[in-house]
């Protein structure tokens, strides 16, 4: 039987062409079925470069391009385009499929055409005193196994710009292995991702043949290849890969997510990085190769929102098989505390939210005598709310002994001792208060969880081997002590995925408080996979001039994210009041809907910063006849309608083509929270508005539209 391989630009060209997923099964079939593969109208066409590429018919009007490689006994047919007629046979000439010679890693070449027409030569470039982005000669590119043409180019470029637009017309990893270089890995690092097999010299070639089937299945084998390649492993593997729903950037992994996913660790692993940078991806496929190595495993995916949480699971039972998702628990983390606590104490107690719990508060310090004016002004409700989730309910022993000796490390607000004092005797009134009412929060919940996790009293349904965390920034310490309780510490026990930049719900947090060690075990992920390099650079420049820090306290930033993808650069619109924004909103919409290749309307997104706000758009839009829907957390989403949704709510979704709209100075950061808040607090107010901001910007992947009425927010790029 043969076996079908797949590239990037095939499955792209699917989801171009829905249509022709009934047709392309049959034609998969087919060729991985029929040795004489009858009925595919077979051609070779006339003054192919390549003696092995093929066109078949997929309709009267499409035709499919492929290469026949390995033999006839052991045969590969690489599925790389589905094109029109006319330009199928156009394409299949020019393009060739190759092992490289330096490292083996599987590319399919065409015509290299660079941005300019000719390389500038060191000499003309003189003038430019810019220093060169890539300090190295050609052979040394060259060597690497990065192609003549594209080496000769890119050593005399000074601009990034430049670069990546250069790397869009090269093989995958080579443009990935030259942008590593361009901003700073040594080169012996990236000749370790993506080089030569081991005992290879980058000196030499290697002596290949890719009609050679083991060859071939090794090249295949190569996390590089694996970047534009994968070999389809039986029907429900194919059938997932036609539908395209699984994005092409969740199937096709970089080597650095390769290894992220396959290699085992001696204990808890940190995985950084910035939007679309792949870590939710990385977490899934860990926890199905974690789940597939051990079948008597149980493994926990757990992340902050419940929204994410959902997705989560609808994506991994995309990539894993039933018997795999079996060992696999996806909960959201306030969702596991429920469970922990309903097993091992039965009763359930109403959750009060953050509008709620900020009203008892103002009662606690209310019903506290002879608090003095001066600390009423600092003892705000929205900051102790936050002192409690985040240094309270973080303590091993509740007690104010405990309190008085607490690390408040990352509060923005200083206490001396007796205001510490002071707090205490409003969080004893504050649970005296919950106690009498029956009521409870959330952070309360995932206390008494922690507590028992921690005890002998843990349920067994509640104890895993392995724990996946995702947007672990926004995880309070009172999650961290629960998930450290639920699973024991060893080899791979917990897998940490974070980026400081998105962090919207919690604070400041050092793992090794809560025995969580990670000092030495991380990697940063920084090509995007999803955001071009156009919309990255604006959400890039929501975060200047503040400073982030991870959970293991060190500098995170922005200054290696890049992204191959490109596209049109970001739209501003400032509108002179809330009705023309509106029209201005439902006009561009109604244009995207009309375009000739039009996103379906579930990948376009209205995304706001308050609640009503985004109820007005939804019937705005409605009365406009455009379909729209505030976006369900709870259920699956209507593709048949515009997503609106709150920025907070945005978090972990993707859309093709996204609004950022009410950007306004007043709106964000919140000029209401602002002024309801003790001095002191207010710079964290702002930083967290700061990172929900980036998180919009950085939702969509192919166009970024952002506008406000009357001055914009202080927080957007100039």
């Amino acid at each position: 039987m043969a076996k079908v391989v797949f590239a990037k630009e095939f499955q792209k060209n699917l989801k171009l062409e829905g249509s022709l997923k009934s047709r392309a099964w049959d034609l998969l079939q087919k060729l991985s079925s029929d040795p004489d593969l009858t009925g595919l109208d077979l051609k070779i066409p006339q003054g192919a470069r390549d003696p092995r590429v093929r066109t078949a018919k997929v309709t009267d009007n499409f035709r499919a391009v492929f290469f026949a490689a390995g033999t006839a006994e052991d045969q590969y047919y690489v599925l790389v385009a589905i094109r029109p007629h006319d330009e199928a046979y156009k394409y299949a000439t020019r393009i060739t499929i190759r092992l490289n010679p330096m490292n083996g890693i599987a590319e399919v070449l065409g015509d290299f055409a660079a941005p300019q027409e000719a390389p500038v030569s060191k000499t003309d470039a003189c003038e430019d005193d810019r220093p060169l982005l890539l300090p190295y000669r050609v052979d040394e590119l060259k060597a690497m196994g990065i192609l003549p043409e594209l080496a000769e180019h890119a050593v005399v470029l000074r601009d990034e710009d430049e670069l990546e637009k250069l790397c869009l017309h090269a093989p995958a990893w080579q443009a990935s292995a030259l942008l590593d270089l361009a901003f700073g890995m040594p080169m012996d690092e990236v000749v370790k991702i993506y080089g030569s097999p081991e005992g290879r010299s980058t000196s030499s070639t290697i002596p290949i043949d890719a009609n050679d089937p083991k060859q071939f299945r090794d090249s295949l084998d190569r996390a590089a290849s694996q970047m534009e390649f994968v070999l389809v492993e039986g029907d429900e593997h194919l059938r997932r890969m036609l539908d395209g729903d699984f994005a092409a950037w969740r199937t096709f992994l970089h080597p650095e997510q390769r290894q992220l996913v396959e290699r085992d660790r001696r204990g808890s692993y940190r995985v950084t990085g910035g939007a679309g940078t792949g870590k939710t991806v990385v977490a899934m496929h860990r926890a199905a190769v974690l789940a597939e190595r051990d079948p008597k495993a149980r493994i926990l995916v757990t992340t902050f929102t419940k929204n994410l949480a959902i997705q989560l699971k609808a994506d991994l039972s995309r990539l894993a098989g039933p018997e795999v998702l079996e060992r696999i628990d996806v909960k959201g983390i306030d969702q596991l505390a429920r469970d922990v606590v309903a097993r091992a104490q039965g009763a359930r107690t109403k959750v009060l939210n953050d509008r709620d719990q900020q009203r008892k508060w103002q009662r606690a310090v209310d019903g506290v005598p002879d608090l003095p004016a001066a600390d009423r002004a600092v003892l705000t409700p929205y900051f102790l709310m936050r002192e409690y989730q985040q240094v309270v309910l973080g303590m091993k022993d509740f007690s104010s002994a405990q309190y008085l000796a607490e690390s408040r490390k990352g509060r923005g607000v200083r206490l001396n001792r007796v205001q510490r004092v002071r707090v205490w005797r409003v969080v004893e009134e504050f649970t005296r208060l919950l106690a009498a009412e029956d009521r409870t929060t959330y952070a309360n919940v995932a206390a008494k969880a922690a507590e028992i996790a921690n005890s002998s009293d843990l349920p067994s349904s509640n104890r895993y081997d392995h724990v996946i965390v995702d947007e672990a920034q926004d995880l309070l310490p009172a999650h961290w002590r629960l998930l450290r309780g639920v699973v024991a510490e060893g080899p791979n026990d917990l897998f940490i995925c974070e980026d400081a930049h998105q962090r919207i719900y919690g604070e400041r947090v050092v793992l090794s408080r809560f025995d969580i060690n990670t000092k030495g075990r991380s990697q940063r992920l920084t090509l995007n996979y999803r955001t071009t390099r156009q919309t990255l650079q604006y959400a890039t420049h929501v975060l200047n001039g503040a400073d982030f820090v991870d959970l293991e306290e060190e500098d995170e930033s922005t200054l290696m994210y890049r992204s191959l993808l490109t596209g049109p650069e970001p739209v501003r619109h400032s509108a002179r009041s809330w009705r023309d924004e509106k029209a201005y909103i439902a006009d561009t919409i109604r244009s995207w809907l009309n375009d000739p290749a039009p996103p379906s309307a579930g990948a376009v997104a209205v995304l706001t910063y308050q609640w009503d706000t985004r109820d007005e758009i939804v019937r705005m839009l409605q009365s406009s006849g455009i379909p729209a829907v505030a976006t369900n957390i709870d259920g699956p989403v209507d593709t048949t309608s515009v997503q609106v949704s709150t920025m907070h709510r945005a978090k972990g979704t993707e859309f093709a083509r996204c609004i950022v709209a009410g950007v306004g100075a007043d709106t964000i950061p919140s000029r209401y929270r602002i002024e309801a808040a003790a001095p002191d607090e207010r710079p964290e107010i702002e930083q967290r508005d700061r990172c929900l901001l980036y998180v919009a910007c950085t939702r969509p992947r192919d166009q970024l539209v952002v506008t406000w009425t009357g001055k914009p927010s202080p927080l957007l790029p100039t």
